[in-house]
């Protein structure tokens, strides 16, 4: 029982000195070398132990001192490890390994057998450094290289061990380095090869999981491309049903103002036919902007310089008793306009533009009208002046209450100011946010 006890214990310490350092939210990869540099560490101090012994039996109290400083390296690396200053840790490492084996290589004599544990620098680099490592990677054999060259060298030189042992006791020293350096690159390669396989399952592991989410991905995708092409058939069906709707409302207002036409022509009143008219052509001007929005295929905006000189034509047209006699100049930008203000802003043309040909031009053969439609900034400035007798707001009062009232409407639609002027005729001007 006490034997269990003291063995949890142990087990419980080693693994509390292998996470020296280790924090859960590190990369696996970067845990794990962490990991191998702590066990690395603490082998190397259990090795030099019997190093230790055989020195002090020996009185070789210098290397004893040399082992012991090598303890003293590997304890400060566990402890830079657990402060997490890896970079140091690794080097005390590589200086630590490499000073030991190439000094008692030296004192020893080349027939001792501590130069095989240079067999193990590889393994050593690859446990302390990733290849991302490259600078850390290259220093750290070329160290290790230099020393087995310069040890190589000695020994083709013949250069004595710095201390003279008896045969029999190199013999044996040389068959526990064997012994020691070959178990030694047992445990190094084994400790490497559980930190390989475990890389090899997590890039499994990460290829399995990026797998998946490209499948998932491409099932998106697909249920993407599949929702778009729903999408625009709806869109398109909706854009068939407005243009259908707009045709419909048009032929509608075609068949309303065309009987206010005939309701006209057969009425011998003359202020049943001016009524009438004013009618149709405020019909005729809504109807407009549905056949402007059916034909170009645009059934959000129009382009209302060309809905306007339609309009203006369709206008001149209803007065055919003094049309040869009005010039019309239209200085029209090229302009877009939605629904919503398309058609207010038709209907206030209309009235103010009727208004001109019925009463600007009374006792007169000619005259001329001018229209401005153009942007100013951020605004629409509307300007409709003629040349004739000019604004009587008397007569206004009594014979145009109904144009001016609807023209005072369409500009509260459009959420503009607007002024009539008279100056050599009248000037209507209305400024509107576009």
């Amino acid at each position: 029982m006490f034997f269990l006890i003291k063995l949890t214990f142990l087990k419980n310490s080693l693994n509390t000195l292998f996470l020296l350092g280790v924090n859960p939210s590190m990369p696996m990869q970067f845990s794990d070398r962490i990991k191998i540099i702590n066990k690395f560490c603490l082998l190397c101090i259990f090795y030099t132990i019997p190093y230790i012994i055989f020195s002090i039996y020996l009185k070789f109290y210098s290397s004893a001192l040399v082992f012991l400083s090598a303890q003293l390296l590997f304890i400060l690396s566990l402890y830079f490890n657990k402060v997490q200053k890896f970079e140091i840790s690794k080097t005390l490492v590589v200086i630590s390994t490499n000073f030991s084996v190439f000094y008692l290589s030296l004192f020893y004599g080349f027939s001792s057998g501590f130069h095989l544990y240079y067999f193990t620098s590889p393994l050593i680099v690859l446990s302390l450094f990733s290849f991302d490592e490259v600078k850390n990677f290259i220093m750290a054999t070329s160290v290790y290289m230099i020393s087995i060259l310069v040890l190589v060298l000695f020994y083709l030189m013949n250069i004595e061990a710095l201390v003279t042992v008896d045969s029999k006791v190199i013999d044996l020293l040389y068959s526990i380095n064997i012994f020691l350096a070959m178990s030694f690159s047992i445990l190094i390669a084994v400790n490497f090869s559980n930190f390989n396989k475990k890389i090899n399952i997590s890039l499994k592991e990460k290829n399995f999981i990026l797998i998946e989410n490209e499948n998932l991905l491409v099932n998106e995708i697909m249920e993407r491309k599949n929702t778009s092409k729903k999408l625009e058939e709806s869109l398109s069906e909706i854009e068939i049903l407005l243009s259908e709707t707009h045709h419909r409302v048009k032929n509608n207002l075609a068949v309303i103002s065309g009987m206010l036409d005939l309701q006209a022509l057969n009425s011998e009143d003359k202020k049943l036919k001016s009524v009438l008219t004013d009618s149709r052509n405020r019909i005729k001007s809504m109807s407009l902007i549905h056949e402007s929005l059916y034909q170009y295929n645009n059934l959000s905006q129009i382009e209302f310089s060309r809905y306007l000189e339609t309009l203006t034509d369709e206008i001149r047209k209803t007065y055919p008793s003094i049309e040869c006699n009005v010039e019309l100049n239209r200085k029209l930008d090229v302009i877009h306009l939605p629904v919503s203000k398309a058609i207010p802003c038709g209907l206030l043309i209309n009235e103010v533009l009727s208004n001109a040909y019925k009463h600007a031009f009374a006792g007169r053969t000619e005259g001329l009208i001018d229209i401005v439609f153009q942007k100013d900034g951020d605004s629409i400035i509307l300007i409709v002046k003629d040349n004739g007798v000019g604004f009587d707001k008397g007569v206004e009062s009594k014979n145009l209450s109904l144009g001016t009232s609807l023209i005072d409407v369409f500009s509260r639609q459009l959420k503009g100011s607007y002024t009539f002027k008279v100056d050599n005729g009248t000037i209507f001007n209305i400024k509107f946010k576009a």
